[in-house]
């Protein structure tokens, strides 16, 4: 598969995830088989004031290539400025998130708000790609509620405004993510537009991102919340398409080895005050799949220092 320019080795990636999709967990997803990765969400007006928070979440290293930097907003000004800024840090593919139903965004018309108006997200589209010489993406939903499904018709302005590839979620704005994803509506997409389709939404194993692609005809599959403790689900998924067989499951230390690769990671990152704050994630997604999980999610609401935390794991599990 090719966006514009961009060539994606296989059809298993990695979904924007807000609030974990940082560089340490991209780099970890990518290690485990994630053809492509992208950032989390990041707002187009934060990014264009220079804001340090932003431009960290935005950071890409040289080894992460191919990767996605998305953004979001209403202006097509600002997001074409703020799409500059996502080339210069080295990202191959800008994204424009037209899908998010959280509601500080859609209350201020933005995310997934703005499905209810094809022609807005068109214009912002072309502002976009005429801005920027990387290829330029967007991210949807079905539209904002049952009723109202503008999905294809999204899909095929923001072609013709000139963008190179479509993410569909499965559900609506009004859905957020309850219930289960309309793998329906990613094939409709696909059949209206011509560039590539790349759909999310209830892919929670490896066995479901295979089926995902059988049945929507999608051109890959993007996993969220699936890889989220269970990183394996890209290398498991991959093996199921090229053999029909997946590989076996980790064992309680490989899990444990990806746990505190991935918090030594955040602590090089972000220095220790906020990578203690994010450590509880990494207690509630890596622990649920480890016997010693209860103990484990008591004992991490102790932990001063990465020290402290390397000491919990080799008292726990021996690694």
């Amino acid at each position: 598969m090719k966006i514009g320019t961009v060539s994606i080795a296989h059809p298993i990636t990695l979904a924007p995830l807000e609030e974990h999709s940082n560089p340490c967990f991209r780099a970890l997803m990518k290690r485990f088989g994630a053809s492509l990765v992208c950032s989390e969400r990041v707002d187009a007006e934060h990014i264009v004031r220079g804001d340090r928070r932003a431009l960290r979440t935005l950071s890409t290293p040289p080894g992460e290539s191919p990767s996605v930097g998305q953004i979001s907003g209403a202006d097509p000004v600002v997001m074409a400025d703020a799409a500059r800024i996502v080339e210069a840090q080295g990202f191959n593919i800008v994204d424009l998130n037209f899908d998010c139903p959280v509601r500080r965004l859609t209350d201020r018309g933005e995310g997934g708000a703005m499905l209810a108006d094809p022609a807005a997200i068109a214009s912002i589209v072309a502002t976009t790609v005429r801005a920027v010489s990387i290829p330029v993406s967007i991210k949807i939903r079905s539209g904002p509620d049952a009723q109202n499904e503008t999905a294809v018709e999204v899909a095929q302005q923001a072609e013709a405004a000139g963008a190179a590839a479509i993410s569909v979620h499965g559900r609506s704005v009004a859905q957020g993510y309850v219930g289960e994803a309309d793998w329906g509506v990613v094939s409709r997409v696909k059949q209206a537009v011509t560039v590539p389709v790349i759909g999310s939404g209830s892919i929670r194993t490896a066995a479901d991102a295979v089926r995902f692609l059988r049945q929507s005809g999608a051109d890959a599959v993007a996993i969220g919340r699936g890889c989220l403790g269970h990183p394996w689900i890209f290398r498991q998924a991959r093996a199921i398409l090229s053999s029909g067989k997946t590989t076996p499951d980790p064992t309680a230390r490989e899990r444990v080895r990806a746990m505190l690769d991935l918090v030594e990671d955040e602590f090089r990152f972000y220095g220790p005050a906020v990578a203690l704050r994010r450590m509880p994630r990494k207690r509630g997604y890596f622990a649920r799949f480890l016997a010693e999980h209860a103990a484990f999610r008591e004992a991490v609401h102790a932990i001063k220092n990465l020290v402290q935390f390397r000491r919990l794991v080799r008292e726990l599990w021996r690694i």
